[in-house]
């Protein structure tokens, strides 16, 4: 049953464009090599604007023919998108459409046809061609604008927004109703680059010479070397307390003294595994490590690392204390 309001041959116009969307592509389009995926997500967007406009949901059917021709653009969508853009009562849209309509398939009916249409109806509102020195991007209010000519809004200012590669450029574009608005953006000038000073080639650059030759700091060195002996040392500690821990449980073989034992066990394990990774990345930190090739003398003398450790009856705390 047909929705109410809809005759048969309304109903055969979106019908008959869905079938032949895909042989509509313009060449440019081949040219542009669409990927499958955006010809099967365009053709699934068209679909859904032909069962929104046959539902007389002409907003959304709008939507779902501009997505489809952003997708993969084609003579049938922007038509269709510009009928519902004029059925929904949006005539300022329709209208911009139009101009596109005319500039990208000057020599097809349907397009020449529904375009004229869409014009006669954009009476009240204010044309604005834009031009641009270079390649751009214009945006309206936020809208990125499909085409470089478009309705607005008749006795308002709006700031039209031109992007290049360069930066962006603003422009005002104001007029009365029926008129005709031209602007023409400049790129902006690329970022100024000031000429590199010559390097002489026994002089380091500056560059090189605050990175230190590019090593690893020999500050960094001393450190792992001073954690990494502060580890050895309080690991030795841990194990003779571990075994100190065996007469014990041997003299009290209670459930406190095997749980004490099992602590003491593991505390040494772990003492093991860090002290062993912290030699590991010492030793890889030496090998890379800048030797003071072009370190001052002061500075190499104000390199101190101290470890101190705390040994107690229960615990031990390693402390490193450095100036460099």
């Amino acid at each position: 049953m047909l929705p109410s309001g809809m005759s048969r041959a309304t109903l055969s116009v979106p019908l008959s464009l869905c079938v032949v969307f895909w042989a509509t592509l313009p060449a440019g389009v081949h040219a542009q090599e669409v990927s499958a995926r955006d010809r099967q997500a365009a053709g699934e967007a068209y679909d859904r604007g032909t069962s929104a406009y046959l539902a007389e949901d002409f907003s959304g059917a709008a939507r779902w023919f501009e997505t489809a021709d952003r997708l993969a653009p084609a003579v049938a969508a922007l038509v269709q998108a510009t009928r519902a853009h004029a059925r929904a009562g949006d005539e300022r849209r329709a209208a911009s459409l139009a101009l596109r309509l005319q500039a990208l398939y000057p020599d097809d009916a349907a397009a020449t046809r529904t375009a004229t249409q869409a014009l006669e109806a954009a009476a009240g509102y204010v044309r604005v061609d834009v031009s641009c020195d270079a390649e751009c991007t214009v945006e309206v209010a936020g809208a990125i604008m499909g085409h470089m000519s478009f309705f607005l809004d008749p006795d308002e200012d709006h700031e039209v927004v031109a992007e290049f590669e360069t930066g962006r450029e603003r422009l005002t574009a104001t007029g009365a109703a029926g008129a005709t608005v031209s602007l023409t953006f400049e790129a902006p000038p690329a970022a100024a680059v000031g000429p590199s000073s010559p390097v002489s080639e026994d002089e380091p650059s500056e560059d090189e010479a605050n990175s230190g030759g590019g090593g690893v700091p020999l500050a960094v060195s001393i450190t792992a070397l001073v954690i990494t002996a502060g580890l050895g040392g309080v690991l030795a500690w841990s194990g003779v307390d571990t075994l100190d821990g065996v007469p014990a449980f041997e003299a009290n073989p209670t459930s406190e003294a095997l749980a004490d034992g099992r602590s003491r066990e593991e505390r040494t394990n772990w003492l093991i595994a860090s002290t062993s990774i912290m030699a590991a990345a010492t030793v890889v930190l030496l090998l890379f490590t800048d030797w003071g090739g072009d370190a001052d003398e002061d500075d190499a003398e104000s390199i101190e690392a101290e470890a101190s450790l705390d040994l107690g009856g229960d615990h031990a705390i390693l402390g490193v204390r450095g100036r460099f």
